[in-house]
């Protein structure tokens, strides 16, 4: 093993498959070790290859891609599922997350966006698209979806980036509480509050309190 990412991309499109594979074939920290067109294909690839990531599309011929995740998660829970999608329905991303997929990517997403995402499942952390995250952030605010969000773990180096009051201070940003709200359930000053809050956006290098609340999402924070 030399140490990069082993990755097994799943997609029925042969073009984009093979699109996608010569993109991260491109990438030195990432090796293809195989496609896969529908997910009996996947899954026998799996028996036979050492995988770190699976990159997964959705909707395919036979099984489904939130089946194929139950089923990795089952008989091969070392790998990590990183769904890759053209669909943000929360009907389609919240069953996949509860599957077992470790992340959620759009296939509208950059190149070197993918390549952020590969690298987080494959380290243990999540990763969501930004819309993706901001509709499970309106939902747990109180939309339409009757339907929890999924528990995504916090990552091990989130304590590094915050301090532990602000780690509190973005959760609760995160949950759609104001300074105010913040402050009383803090036992602070709504000024001190103010200040955690700047620090916060200033350290995640994030214009507003609700890129910071997308940014806890898709690390895991809520």
């Amino acid at each position: 093993m030399d140490g990069s990412i082993s990755v097994l991309v799943v997609d029925d499109h042969p073009l984009f498959r093979r699109g996608v594979s010569m993109f991260l074939e491109s990438a030195p920290e990432v090796r293809v070790v195989g496609e896969a067109g529908d997910g009996d294909r996947a899954l026998s690839i799996l028996q036979e290859n050492p995988v770190d990531v699976v990159l997964l599309d959705l909707q395919m011929p036979g099984k489904s891609g939130i089946e194929v995740a139950a089923q990795i998660r089952k008989n091969r829970p070392d790998v990590k599922v990183l769904v890759l999608t053209t669909f943000s329905s929360l009907d389609l991303v919240v069953p996949a997350l509860k599957a077992g997929a470790s992340g959620y990517v759009l296939k509208d997403a950059s190149p070197l966006e993918l390549l952020a995402a590969i690298k987080a499942v494959a380290s243990g952390g999540r990763y969501l698209d930004e819309d993706v995250a901001a509709k499970l952030l309106d939902q747990m605010g109180g939309g339409e979806s009757k339907q929890p969000p999924p528990a995504l773990s916090k990552p091990p180096d989130v304590l590094n980036v915050l301090t532990p009051r602000e780690i509190e201070v973005l959760k609760l940003i995160a949950g759609g509480l104001e300074n105010r709200e913040i402050a009383r359930r803090l036992y602070l000053s709504e000024k001190t509050v103010k200040t955690h809050v700047a620090n916060i956006l200033q350290k995640l290098g994030v214009k507003s309190r609700t890129q910071a609340a997308v940014w806890a999402l898709q690390r895991g924070l809520v």
